[in-house]
C-alpha cells in the first residue's frame, strides 16, 4: 500500500485479515517456525507435511517453514535454502535440520511418498513423549538394516530399565588432547612428528565404561557411514508390494483429532543425487547441533547426547557429505574434530577404519575440494606414519605418488573456488552503475533476481524498474548486480561458515 501524500510516498506491506477457525476449533494457528518449532497440539498435520514435501519437491534445496493462519490459509512463510538466499530468517541446512528434529513422520507423509527422516534412539523416545501416532516401529525399520534394528530393539528393552548417560574418556597416562589433537602437517621436524604418531597409537588408547548394548549402537552406525546410504521401499514406509505398512492412528490428548482416512497413495518421492548431498548436509548440522548442546530438553545429566551426534554424523557420511567423513576420518585416527568433543569418548581409534571413510571423502562427487584435500593430507600421513612404525610393508611407490597428485589436484581445486567465490562477491561492489543500464536487481530482497533498467541513482540506492510488471524498486549496490555472461554474475554461494560465523578447523 502506497501513502503517496506523506513524504517520500512510503510503502507499507499489508496482508489480509485472516479471520475464522478451523475445523478443529482453532483460530489462527503457528504450526512451526524457521527454528525448529512444531505445534504439540497437532492441530494439523497437513501443514507439517508440506513442508516436509517442500524439501524433497526442491531436491533439498529449499523448505518452506514458519507456516500460520487458519485452516488451509496460510501466511508469512519463511524459505529455507541451501544457500542462504532468502533473508536473514533462511536459517540454511541448519534451520531444515531444526525442523526435521522435530518433524513427526505420519501417515499422511507416507501416502504422499516422503522417505522417513532418520532419527537417533534417543531422538525417537523424546518424540514419543507427544507422539500421536504409534509407528516407532515403523519409522526405526526404515532408518536401519533389519539387523541392525534387531540390536536396537534389545537395547531399548535393557535401556528402558536404566538412565542413559554420556559417557567420559580416561587416558592411561593422563596426557594433554592438546598434544594428542597437533596438526601434523605443520610439522616439519621429522623427530616431532615419529614422537607424535607414536603418542597418537599409545597416548589416544582409550578406556571405554560403556555396555554391549552401547558398543552395538556405536558399530552400527559406523558400519553404515561406510557404505552409500539406499532409498528402499521400507525407507517409504512400504511393504514390497508397495502398500502402505499398517500403523494406528490415535486420538490426541485434546481430542482435537480424528481417525485419518488415506483417500490415494502417492509413488514414492524420486530421490536424486542432489537431495542425498542435501540430506548430508542436514544430518551433518544436526550433529553439530547436539554437539554444542541445542537440545538441552534431551540431555539427563546436563550434557548432549553423544550417541545422537555419532547417529547424524554417519548418516552424512553414508550420503558421501564430505566434511561429514572427514570428521569420522579424524575420530577413527585418534585426533579430535570439530563437531563435538565428545565423539572422543564413544568412538574407537580403527586406523584402517579411518583409511577407508578418508578415501570415501576423497571420492565423494560433492563440493567442496578443501575438505577432500584435508582428507587425502591426513591418509597420507596415516600411511606414511605405518611405514615408519613398521606397521605395514611399504605401498607402492606408484599408489603413494598418485594419493600425493591426487591432494595437490584437489588444493589446486580448492584454491580456484576461493578465487571464484571472493570475485563474485566483489564484483557488485567494483562496478560503477549509471541511469539506463540493463541490470538485474534482488527483487524485495528475497533472493530471486529479476532484470530490469536503472531508472535514478542516489543516496538511498539505485532505483530499479522491473521489465515484467514495471514497478520500481530502490535497492542498495549490493543487491544489484548488471546482466553480463552468467558466469561473471552468478551469485557467491555462502559457506555455512560464512553464514553461521564459525570455522571449522577438521579442514586445517
Amino acid at each position: 500500500m502506497e501513502f503517496p501524500d506523506r513524504p517520500g510516498s512510503p510503502f507499507f506491506a499489508v496482508e489480509r485479515y485472516i479471520s475464522g477457525k478451523d475445523s478443529y476449533g482453532g483460530g489462527f494457528t503457528k504450526h512451526n517456525t524457521n527454528s525448529g518449532f512444531v505445534d504439540e497440539e497437532q492441530h494439523r498435520v497437513t501443514p507439517q507435511v508440506f513442508s516436509a514435501f517442500s524439501f524433497y519437491e526442491s531436491k533439498g534445496d529449499c523448505l518452506v517453514a514458519d507456516i500460520q493462519g487458519v485452516g488451509d490459509l496460510y501466511t508469512d512463510p519463511q524459505v529455507l535454502s541451501s544457500q542462504y538466499r532468502f533473508g536473514e530468517g533462511d536459517l540454511g541446512p541448519r534451520g531444515m535440520a531444526l525442523f526435521f528434529k522435530t518433524f513427526r513422520h505420519n501417515t499422511l507423509a507416507d501416502s504422499m511418498g516422503i522417505p522417513v527422516f532418520p532419527l537417533s534412539r534417543k531422538e525417537l523416545k523424546h518424540q514419543a513423549k507427544y507422539e500421536d501416532d504409534d509407528t516407532d516401529d515403523v519409522r526405526i525399520s526404515a532408518a536401519l538394516s533389519d539387523e541392525a534394528m534387531n540390536k536396537f530393539q534389545a537395547m531399548d528393552i535393557n535401556r528402558k530399565q536404566r538412565m542413559a548417560s554420556v559417557l567420559t574418556m580416561t587416558k592411561k597416562d593422563g596426557s594433554s588432547g592438546e598434544k594428542d589433537t597437533a596438526k601434523r602437517s605443520n610439522m616439519k621436524d621429522v623427530d616431532m612428528r615419529a614422537s607424535l604418531r607414536a603418542s597418537m597409537r599409545l597416548s589416544t588408547k582409550r578406556v571405554y565404561a560403556r555396555t554391549d548394548s552401547e558398543v552395538d549402537e556405536v558399530q552400527s552406525c559406523l558400519k553404515l557411514a561406510n557404505r552409500d546410504f539406499l532409498f528402499s521401499h521400507t525407507s517409504f514406509n512400504r511393504k514390497e508390494s508397495g502398500e502402505l505398512m499398517s500403523s494406528k492412528i490415535k486420538r490426541g490428548a485434546g481430542g482435537v483429532r480424528s481417525s485419518l482416512q488415506i483417500r490415494r497413495v502417492s509413488d514414492p518421492m524420486i530421490i536424486s543425487n542432489q537431495t542425498k548431498l542435501n540430506l548430508g548436509k542436514v544430518h551433518y548440522q544436526l550433529a553439530l547441533l547436539h554437539g554444542m548442546g541445542r537440545f538441552p530438553e534431551m540431555a539427563e545429566d546436563g550434557s548432549p547426547c553423544a550417541f545422537s551426534v555419532l547417529f547424524h554424523l554417519c548418516y552424512a557420511a553414508s550420503f558421501q557429505y564430505v566434511a561429514g567423513c572427514l570428521a569420522l576420518g579424524r575420530l577413527q585416527a585418534g585426533l579430535t574434530t570439530f563437531v563435538s568433543p565428545l565423539l572422543s569418548t564413544i568412538v574407537p581409534v580403527d586406523f584402517d577404519a579411518a583409511k577407508d571413510i578418508l578415501r570415501r571423502a576423497m571420492e565423494s562427487p560433492y563440493p567442496p575440494a578443501a575438505p577432500k584435500a584435508a582428507a587425502g593430507c591426513l591418509l597420507y600421513q596415516i600411511y606414511q606414519g605405518e611405514v615408519e612404525n613398521n606397521e605395514i610393508i611399504s605401498p607402492a611407490n606408484d599408489s603413494m605418488v598418485t594419493l600425493l597428485q591426487d591432494i595437490l589436484a584437489l588444493m589446486d581445486e580448492s584454491s580456484k573456488e576461493q578465487t571464484e567465490m571472493q570475485a563474485n562477491k566483489k564484483i557488485s561492489a567494483s562496478i560503477e552503475f549509471e541511469v539506463g543500464d540493463r541490470v538485474e536487481a534482488n527483487f524485495a530482497m528475497e533472493g530471486t533476481f529479476y532484470p530490469g533498467i536503472v531508472e535514478s541513482i542516489s543516496e538511498s540506492g539505485i532505483s530499479v524498474k522491473y521489465d515484467d510488471d514495471g514497478s520500481t524498486e530502490t535497492l542498495t549496490k549490493d543487491n544489484v548486480r548488471p546482466i553480463i555472461p552468467a558466469t561473471a554474475t552468478a551469485t557467491a554461494v555462502v559457506s555455512d561458515d560464512e553464514a553461521l560465523c564459525t570455522e571449522n578447523t577438521d579442514e586445517k
